[in-house]
């Protein structure tokens, strides 16, 4: 297994070494640069977040060169590797990042801050940017789906960061397979083993994993270029032998160049953990036709059925914005008190709001006894019993946003000029014309340095 573990590697990295930009489906190109803008958008919807704010004024205090943009207002310039860390920062900190349900991994918010801040640095042009961000996506996905047996012990923020921040920079600065080979087997031995237990507890530090692993990406493909790297075979050894995940080697392999994972993620409408949004929908539906509902004083209890990963996520008392975040019965309990719409549910008021806590302790989690194969694999069905013994029930079979029932592209650009208008009021436009760019087979040739200033002025 080792061997082939190797072997596929290697395989991999031929192929993505290979990867032309003309050789990518227009399509395949648009949507990529919808998941970019998505991936932005959810960085700069964290920019007033007080660790946030903390970070990047310590990045700007203790810059040490002009190379690429914070993203946030006044788009501040540092060095390469201090953007890309303080991107890296925010990307996931409100959970509106775009993300992989097939299995769980995010490969754009673990290699965009990276390529991006090296393209800014390095003048790279547009079609190399793109061409390393459907590639990172395309090695981030493959290794998760080879040891997907990580989770839910771990989270995939951590065991992926350093690999797909490393992808896309190889990527992006023209490495061969040699060298993408080097810096794919040192960034698997630098992985970070975040527990999946921090998020749902609250510990802050799992939105440093992503940061983390920019900064690592970055080492691991500077070695690579002076000749260090890892084993052919040490994927196996962190993965298999490490981490204790059987390896399904054909993964990695299978269907490159014809199925393009970056098209097959989703793109979030709450701002919480995934697993959470049809047990909202859901409700929402229940609110919609029963108005006496709306506000929770009726309720005595709500039963959320859902798939055995989702079983996971029922801390019924989070202690932090981000314990909130990954809590099935906080979800439910705003959303019964005030509708999913609302923006404050997973805010500091929403954490601290005693309806909701109130309402958090009538919420019990049971598993369905059958769970459909993805993209139905996140379902929910809610049973909500008033006060006086009547029940009322409805389900949800995937999220919109899901694979199942993808956004468009005019839903995801709204959602984009939603969270960036006002600290990058281009950013939209960019990524229209962008798109509209790919679609004719005509990447403009424009450096990602005037492209990424362009998405900070109206």
């Amino acid at each position: 297994m080792k061997a082939k573990v190797a072997s596929n590697v290697r395989s991999l990295c031929e192929w993505a070494a290979a990867l032309e930009v003309r050789g990518i489906p227009a399509t395949t190109l648009s949507h990529a640069a919808l998941v970019l803008g998505d991936n932005i958008a959810a960085a700069l919807s964290a920019a007033d977040e007080p660790e946030i704010c903390a970070w990047h004024e310590r990045a700007v205090a203790a810059r040490s060169a002009d190379q690429a943009t914070i993203w946030r207002a006044g788009a501040p310039r540092v060095s390469l590797a201090e953007a890309a860390v303080a991107n890296g920062l925010a990307v996931t900190w409100n959970e509106l990042d775009e993300g992989y349900t097939r299995v769980a991994v995010h490969p754009g918010a673990l290699s965009q801050p990276l390529v991006l801040a090296a393209a800014e640095a390095d003048g790279a042009p547009l079609g190399a940017m793109l061409r390393a961000v459907v590639g990172a996506y395309e090695i981030g996905t493959r290794f998760a789906r080879t040891w997907a047996g990580t989770l839910p012990r771990l989270h995939p923020h951590g065991v992926y960061n350093a690999v797909c921040a490393a992808a896309g920079l190889a990527l992006l600065r023209g490495a061969g397979a040699a060298e993408l080979e080097r810096a794919l087997t040192a960034a698997a031995t630098m992985v970070s083993p975040g527990p999946y237990s921090h998020p749902i507890e609250g510990a802050l530090v799992r939105n440093a994993w992503p940061a983390a692993g920019a900064w690592l990406g970055l080492f691991a493909c500077e070695l690579a270029r002076i000749g260090v790297g890892g084993l052919p075979g040490g994927p196996y050894d962190v993965f298999d032998r490490g981490l204790g995940a059987p390896s399904r080697p054909e993964e990695l392999t299978d269907g490159l160049g014809t199925d393009w994972t970056i098209t097959a993620g989703y793109h979030k409408t709450f701002a919480a953990c995934h697993h959470s949004h049809a047990a909202m929908e859901a409700l929402d539906e229940l609110r919609a036709r029963h108005p006496e509902l709306r506000g929770g004083e009726k309720v005595e209890e709500v039963v959320v059925a859902g798939s055995e990963m989702a079983l996971n996520f029922a801390n019924a008392e989070p202690q932090t914005t981000l314990a909130a975040k990954f809590s099935i019965p906080h979800a439910v309990a705003g959303t019964l008190a005030y509708g999913s719409g609302s923006a404050d549910i997973f805010s500091t008021a929403g954490l601290h709001d005693p309806r909701i806590a109130a309402l958090r302790a009538c919420v019990r989690l049971e598993q369905l006894p059958e769970v459909k194969p993805w993209p139905y694999n996140r379902p929910a069905r809610v049973t909500v019993t008033l006060r006086g013994g009547r029940s009322l029930s409805a389900a949800c079979e995937a999220a919109l946003g899901s694979p199942a029932r993808p956004l468009t592209a005019e839903q995801v650009l709204g959602k984009i000029a939603a969270l960036s208008e006002r600290d990058a009021p281009g950013l939209v436009a960019a990524i229209i014309a962008l798109r509209a760019a790919a679609e004719e087979g005509r990447i403009p040739e424009l450096s990602c340095r005037d492209w990424v200033r362009g998405l900070f002025t109206s």
